[in-house]
C-alpha cells in the first residue's frame, strides 16, 4: 500500500553530503565568529549547535531561555499548530529540528525563526512513508546524536461516514499511517539515543473528541488515535524508570456553532484551543511537568518498574 513505501529519492543522503560539503568550506571563509550558512537546497541553517555572534538582534533577544540547550524536534511544523509551537520554542532558546512534507513551507518557516535570532533546521519528510521516516531517523542521528524532546503533532481530522467508506479501505490505512505508524517509527528510532543518554520527552499532540465514542464520521482518525494514544500510556508507564517521559496534549474539536454540538459534525476544523494556547501547553509540558513536584516526580520514576499501571494513574491524578 503506498503509505508505507519507502522514500523514492535518497534525500538524507544528499543533506549530509551538503552539510559535509559546507562544514569543509567554512574553515576558509570564516575569520571569527560563526555566520550562518546556507546548504544547497537553499535554506538558511547555522553551521554548528552554538549560536552566532553575529546574528541580527530581534524578539529573541533577552527573552527568557528556559528551553537553552534543548534539542526538539516538531513534526507537521507547517501547520498552525507545529508554526506556533516551533516558534514559541525558538523563542525560549531552544534549537529548532523542524519537519513537515513541504518543503517550501518548510524553508520559509525556517527562515522565519531564524531571522528572528533563533536556531531551526529542516528536513522534509512524509510521516506517512516509512522510507521517509527512517531517513529523517538517520539525518537526525547522524547530524546531531539525539534530540531532547520529540513533539509528535498530529493532523488534522478526516471526516467520513462509515457507510460512505465502504470501498475506501484506503481512508483507514492513511490515517493509520499518520496517525500510528509514521509517529511510531519515528519514536522508536529516536528512543534508543534517549535511552542511552537517561533523559528524554516525547509530546504527542493532536485534536480529540469530547467523547471518543460518539465521534460519528470520523471512524478512520478516532481509531488511529486511539492506537497510538494505548502506545503512548503503555511507554509512559515503562520508560519513566529510564528517564524519558510521555505527555499527552489534546485539543478538544468543536464545530463553530455550538448549536451543532453533539451531531456528527461536531467534530470539525474547528478547535476551542487556538494554536498559541497548544504552543504554550506544550512548552509549559516541557519545562515545568518536573519542576512543581521534583521529588514526587523521581519517586514515580522508581516505582514505574514496579507498578506501571498504578504510576500512571497517579502521574495522571498528580498532573505530572
Amino acid at each position: 500500500m503506498l503509505e508505507f513505501r519507502p522514500a523514492p529519492a535518497r534525500f538524507v543522503e544528499r543533506k549530509l553530503r551538503a552539510s559535509a560539503s559546507r562544514a569543509e568550506q567554512s574553515g576558509s571563509r570564516r575569520s571569527g565568529a560563526d555566520r550562518p550558512g546556507r546548504d544547497r537546497l537553499g535554506t538558511n541553517r547555522p553551521d554548528t549547535d552554538q549560536p552566532s555572534t553575529d546574528r541580527p538582534a530581534g524578539k529573541h533577544t533577552g527573552a527568557d531561555q528556559s528551553l537553552a540547550g534543548k534539542r526538539v524536534l516538531v513534526t507537521d511544523a507547517c501547520s498552525e499548530v507545529g508554526r506556533a509551537t516551533a516558534t514559541l520554542l525558538a523563542d525560549r532558546g531552544a534549537q529548532l529540528l523542524l519537519v513537515a512534507r513541504r518543503g517550501d513551507q518548510l524553508i520559509t518557516t525556517c527562515a522565519e525563526i531564524t531571522s528572528a535570532g533563533g536556531r531551526a533546521h529542516w528536513f522534509r519528510c512524509d510521516i506517512s512513508a516509512l522510507g521517509d521516516v527512517d531517513q529523517l531517523v538517520t539525518w537526525v542521528l547522524t547530524e546531531f546524536g539525539s534530540v531532547d524532546v520529540l513533539v509528535n503533532n498530529a493532523g488534522r481530522p478526516q471526516h467520513r461516514p462509515v457507510v460512505q467508506s465502504l470501498d475506501r479501505f484506503r481512508d483507514y490505512q492513511r490515517m493509520m499511517a499518520i496517525n500510528y505508524f509514521g509517529p511510531l517509527r519515528l519514536t522508536l528510532g529516536l528512543l534508543p539515543a534517549m535511552l542511552n543518554s537517561g533523559s528524554g520527552h516525547v509530546v504527542n499532540v493532536g485534536p480529540a473528541h469530547h467523547n471518543a465514542t460518539a465521534a460519528a464520521s470520523f471512524a478512520s482518525y478516532a481509531s488511529s488515535q486511539a492506537a497510538w494514544t494505548t502506545f503512548a500510556e503503555c511507554a509512559e508507564a515503562e520508560l519513566g524508570s529510564h528517564g524519558i517521559q510521555v505527555t499527552a496534549i489534546d485539543y478538544p474539536a468543536v464545530h463553530a456553532d455550538p448549536a451543532a454540538a453533539g451531531t456528527e459534525v461536531a467534530f470539525a476544523d474547528q478547535y476551542d484551543r487556538d494554536p498559541a494556547e497548544v504552543a504554550r501547553a506544550v512548552e509549559t509540558a516541557i519545562t515545568a511537568r518536573d519542576e512543581e513536584h521534583p521529588r514526587l516526580a523521581r519517586t514515580l520514576r522508581g516505582l514505574a518498574g514496579v507498578a506501571p499501571r498504578s504510576t500512571t494513574r497517579l502521574r495522571h491524578a498528580f498532573g505530572l
